[in-house]
């Protein structure tokens, strides 16, 4: 039978209550460790899938002091009233569990906030950065609110990303037996990620932008290398492209040896599709070291 997004969407819907129980419970559990900061900060991580935002996350987080709400996008997912969840994961594919979900999603997102906000946590939000419309609004009411607002950009290149999102596709496929998590490769995320830094920089609605580049080895956590408000004169956009040019140094020392690896376990598991977009990545990397 086709899938009709609408109508399976609705059928998942959860009612009033059920969604207000289950934004508590969630939110409870992102504020067991968390406590109310006098000079609260939003943080919004923008980086494309693949990029190794979780590593930016950590840094943010140290950064205060481990006294934040995280509000976590692909995680959010498997937050889904677990019972009514295993259903959809077990009934439907990866792409079409999203887009069941998609809704639920972005609507816990603003109920966290809200509960964030009330109590006076600090949030770091996690984004891809695709699209930022439904994002500009909550920054601006955080913003009003007395909070601290910086957006955070780490700086990959595409070739890097979407080699690190089929790593981390095999890696389930190695341990589940399949991936639920994001694992499409975007030819566009980089070209999408530069329109819309730029358009939040015109915004003026962080009080800061700053953009880092990957750690050295997979111990380290990102390095920031630029701080608008400590650099006015370069644009954040600048900087960004400036952070891929130099984070491509390091991509090429082991680009070979991670494809192999990748190669052979897609090839295991028989990913026709994944074996394509890998060596569309390997073209593109071949070019750019030309």
């Amino acid at each position: 039978m086709e899938f009709n997004e609408e109508e399976e969407r609705e059928k998942w819907k959860l009612t009033d209550e059920e969604f207000e129980s289950n934004a508590n419970e969630i939110f409870s559990q992102l504020a067991l460790c968390a406590r109310k900061s006098p000079s609260p900060t939003f943080i919004m991580v923008g980086g494309q899938a693949g990029s190794g935002k979780s590593a930016l996350v950590a840094r943010e987080y140290e950064n205060i002091e481990g006294n934040a709400i995280i509000i976590d996008q692909d995680e959010l997912r498997t937050k889904f009233p677990q019972e009514k969840y295993r259903q959809i994961h077990d009934t439907y594919t990866e792409r079409e569990e999203f887009l069941i979900l998609k809704p639920y999603i972005s609507k816990l997102i603003i109920a966290l906030k809200d509960r964030a906000k009330e109590g006076g946590y600090n949030i770091i939000l996690e984004s891809a950065l695709r699209s930022v419309n439904s994002f500009i609004d909550m920054c601006k009411e955080l913003k009003q609110s007395g909070y601290h607002t910086k957006l955070s950009i780490l700086a990959v290149p595409e070739v890097e990303a979407n080699l690190s999102l089929l790593t981390r596709y095999c890696y389930y496929l190695e341990r589940d037996g399949e991936c639920r998590r994001n694992a499409r490769v975007d030819s566009t995320s980089v070209q999408k990620m530069r329109s819309n830094i730029e358009k939040l920089d015109e915004l003026g609605i962080f009080d800061d932008i700053v953009v880092s580049i990957r750690g050295k080895n997979i111990d380290t956590l990102p390095e920031q290398i630029y701080s608008k408000s400590e650099n006015s004169q370069i644009k954040p956009l600048q900087a960004y492209d400036e952070g891929r040019k130099k984070s491509f140094q390091y991509t090429k020392r082991n680009f070979y040896i991670r494809y192999a690896k990748i190669k052979d376990t897609l090839a295991k598991y028989n990913e026709t599709d994944k074996l394509a977009s890998l060596e569309k990545i390997a073209e593109s990397f071949e070019e750019l070291v030309k």
